[in-house]
C-alpha cells in the first residue's frame, strides 16, 4: 500500500475547507435570525401601540366609535380588561427574591376574589408524593382516594379567561379592583373586521 502525503493532506484540506464553508454560512443565518428577531419584536411594539394607544386616543378625540374602509374593513373600538394571578409554575420558576412577593400577591388575590364572590372560580388540588421504597403505601392511598372518589394535586389557580370575565363583571357592577395585585389593566383597542 502507498501512502501519497500531498493527496491526503490536499483531501482532508478540502473537507475542512466544506467544514468551516458550512460553519461560516451557520452564523450569517444565525445573526440575521436574530437581527429578523429583534425587527419582528419592534415592529410588534409599534403595532401594539398603535393598536391600543395612538388610534384609540385619536378615534375618542374625534368621537368616532367605528367607521369602515374602502375595503369593506370594519374598524371599531373595542374594551379591554386584562388581569392575572402569579401561577403555581411561576412561582416555582421564580427566583428567591422574588418568590415571596409573587407568593404573597397570589394569597392577596385569591382572598379578595373570596370575599367579592368569586371563590368558586378559584381551582384547587393536591399532590402527594411518595418516596423510594413506598410502593405499597401509595398504592393503598391512590386505592383509598379512588374509594373515596377523591383526586389530588398540589396547585390553586385561576383560568386567565375565567379571571378576565369574572374582573370585567366586577368592573361593570362598579367594584373596586386592587390594580395592582391583579396587575389590572383597563383600556380600549382598535379591533379589525375583514370583509
Amino acid at each position: 500500500m502507498t501512502i501519497n502525503l500531498l493527496e491526503d493532506v490536499a483531501l482532508a484540506s478540502n473537507e475542512l475547507g466544506a467544514i468551516s464553508e458550512a460553519a461560516q454560512r451557520m452564523q450569517i443565518l444565525e445573526e440575521d435570525i436574530k437581527e429578523l428577531a429583534e425587527q419582528l419584536k419592534e415592529k410588534e411594539q409599534t403595532l401594539r401601540k398603535l393598536v391600543e394607544q395612538e388610534m384609540p386616543d385619536l378615534m375618542q378625540e374625534l368621537n368616532v366609535k367605528n367607521f369602515t374602509l374602502t375595503d369593506g374593513s370594519k374598524i371599531g373600538l373595542i374594551d379591554i380588561v386584562s388581569a392575572s394571578i402569579p401561577s403555581a409554575g411561576a412561582i416555582e420558576r421564580a427566583k428567591d427574591d422574588t418568590k415571596e412577593e409573587l407568593i404573597e400577591r397570589q394569597q392577596s388575590c385569591f382572598d379578595w376574589l373570596r370575599t367579592h364572590g368569586g371563590a368558586d372560580i378559584i381551582k384547587s388540588s393536591v399532590e402527594v408524593q411518595f418516596g423510594k421504597g413506598e410502593d405499597r403505601n401509595c398504592s393503598a392511598f391512590k386505592k383509598r382516594l379512588r374509594e373515596e372518589k377523591v383526586f389530588y394535586r398540589d396547585s390553586m389557580g385561576v383560568h386567565p379567561g375565567t379571571l378576565k370575565a369574572f374582573i370585567a363583571e366586577c368592573l361593570a357592577r362598579g367594584l373596586n379592583i386592587p390594580a395592582e395585585i391583579f396587575k389590572l389593566y383597563v383600556g380600549q383597542k382598535v379591533q379589525v373586521r375583514r370583509p
